[in-house]
């Protein structure tokens, strides 16, 4: 009996830390409250936080570095928003925060250039999670120099990302300043979701050079999951892929509600392989959603790139898609 009390008061312990905690960091309870994401903080001390990135890696990094560089853009901007700077940033211009538009280049994301980086001398080095990138990182740690990797798909790692940052930067406030009014509007279109309505969707990405389709693991699977669609090719099927092998047989079998189409490069060279590659069938017409017209080109600013700070408003262009009778509103 006394053993079995023991055991209760420790539980109840771990309860009332845990809801302290939740209490100090400012937190409140939504629908949208538990980030879903393979990454996350898993502790810290004055000096260091203890990161477990998407593939299970278990990094320590240090608090407030002076020379960071991040080397993708969409998690540079994060970064920025957390109070923190980049040394230097890849090429391109959307995801760009205006403090760092001139910062020197260090090329395409998939082809640094190293030697400007060394040159750079970081104490810091943030890296996606892409085979280029992380043999970087590798490198510069073989010489000394201390390297996290971000793999960035959805709107609950952008959460998680935002908690990491700043806790590095020491700038802690920033996490509910910036969170919560996105976790208000966000929540407030997901309210206006009509029930009992689940619209069936497939999500083709088109480069110039192939098409797949997206699971719910990927930026616009993600809006279309949280907003109440069913996508015909589901994440938990494919093992954690965000795009898969098309099949143009498998479309047609599950004949969704909507079609979206996500782009990645010259838009007119996409639309043309899609039409060489789907639309040209002779029984593509028979779709629900060509029929309906509901076979829709989204923008890359939200579809391909990560909204960030726009992901109140990339959630309602989402919403009004999936459902077009309802007039979505966002609070403020």
């Amino acid at each position: 009996m006394q053993r079995r009390k023991s055991l209760l008061l420790t539980v109840l312990l771990f309860f009332i830390l845990g809801a302290a905690f939740l209490w100090a960091e400012g937190i409140k309870e939504t629908k949208l409250d538990k980030a879903v994401s393979r990454m996350g903080v898993l502790g810290e001390t004055n000096t260091t936080v203890t990161f477990r990135e998407y593939s299970g890696n278990i990094v320590e990094i240090p608090k407030e570095p002076k020379r960071t560089i991040v080397s993708l853009n969409s998690i540079m901007d994060v970064w920025y928003m957390a109070g923190g700077e980049s040394l230097a940033r890849a090429n391109g211009s959307i995801s760009v925060p205006e403090e760092a538009a001139d910062i020197p280049l260090l090329g395409r994301f998939v082809q640094l250039n190293t030697e400007l980086m060394m040159e750079l001398e970081p104490d810091l080095l943030i890296v996606s999670e892409n085979q280029h990138q992380l043999e970087i990182r590798d490198f510069f740690a073989e010489e000394g120099v201390p390297g996290v990797a971000i793999k960035y798909n959805t709107y609950d790692d952008f959460r998680v990302i935002l908690d990491l940052f700043t806790r590095l930067t020491g700038n802690r406030e920033l996490y509910e300043e910036k969170l919560l009014p996105y976790q208000r509007q966000i929540q407030s279109i997901v309210d206006q979701v009509p029930e009992g309505e689940a619209p069936t969707v497939c999500i083709l990405f088109s480069s110039t050079k192939y098409v797949k389709v997206e699971t719910q693991n990927s930026v616009t699977g993600d809006y279309c999951a949280k907003l109440g669609a069913e996508n015909i090719y589901k994440e938990t099927t494919f093992e954690g892929a965000t795009r898969v092998a098309l099949s143009l047989e498998y479309i047609l079998e599950q004949d969704p509600d909507i079609i979206f189409v996500t782009t990645m490069g010259d838009v007119e060279k996409c639309r043309a392989r899609i039409d060489k590659d789907i639309t040209s069938s002779d029984i593509w017409g028979d779709l629900t959603a060509v029929k309906n017209n509901r076979f829709i080109y989204l923008d890359k600013s939200f579809s391909l790139y990560k909204p960030n700070r726009a992901y109140p408003k990339a959630f309602k262009t989402m919403a009004e898609y999936l459902y077009p009778d309802i007039e979505f509103t966002l609070t403020e």
